[in-house]
């Protein structure tokens, strides 16, 4: 196994007001994604004091790659990448052109005011606590006899008219309950508009694309 290595990619768009009928986007979707969601979508009857965030209609392929969930208020793309085979770059470029295509369509359906982009990797080490430490640790007297560290912040930039949130998590994991290592969670997000429109949208991720290929990720370690 790669020593660094996607475990998954996630395309979250939120919705301007109520979507009552989740059910309503499958058809489009399906037509545009080009087969992805090979099985029969599930659509669970929500009830109507539920969370309006909770997914109703769960798209999936076969082999558990695709994922795509459907709630009243977002609609998130998720791809599981653990078991890949392909590069990490082949991974990134071939995700973000199905994003391309996934958000053409939901814009044409709905107007959204807010996306996120979400990555969450894996950097196999021996000693993770022990590299966290070393990154964002200075104080000697803190490094010692550390069993569980983690490392949450936000760091906050501005792009055209969007104010942009950069959330990174680091924190010690497991992969395929074997291999030990560094797991980083990265949420690129905007503040929520009005309407995004699906140019800005498109030209916001191809300007910060980079934080996200394997360069991005791993100088944050």
């Amino acid at each position: 196994m790669a020593k660094e290595k996607i475990v998954q990619l996630q395309m979250a768009l939120f919705f301007k007001g109520i979507e009552n009928r989740p059910d309503r986007l499958v058809g489009k979707i399906d037509d545009v994604m080009g087969g992805l969601f090979d099985q029969m979508p599930t659509i669970i009857p929500i009830p109507s004091d539920a969370p309006a965030e909770f997914p109703s209609v769960i798209m999936r392929s076969s082999n558990g790659v695709y994922v795509c969930n459907i709630s009243k208020t977002r609609i998130d793309l998720v791809v599981n990448l653990a078991q890949s085979s392909e590069s990490f770059s082949v991974n990134i470029e071939k995700f973000l052109n199905q994003v391309k295509n996934f958000s053409r369509v939901i814009l044409e359906m709905k107007e959204i005011t807010r996306f996120g982009f979400v990555g969450t990797y894996f950097i196999q080490k021996t000693n993770p606590i022990s590299e966290i430490q070393t990154k964002f640790i200075k104080n000697e007297k803190q490094k010692q006899n550390l069993e569980e560290l983690s490392i949450r912040y936000n760091s906050r930039s501005s792009y055209e008219n969007l104010t942009l949130n950069d959330v990174v998590e680091i924190s010690k994991g497991e992969i395929n309950g074997t291999q030990e290592g560094i797991v980083i969670r990265r949420d690129f997000n905007n503040i929520p508009v009005n309407s995004l429109e699906l140019s800005l949208l498109l030209s916001t991720i191809e300007a910060h694309k980079s934080k996200f290929v394997q360069s991005g990720i791993m100088e944050l370690i």
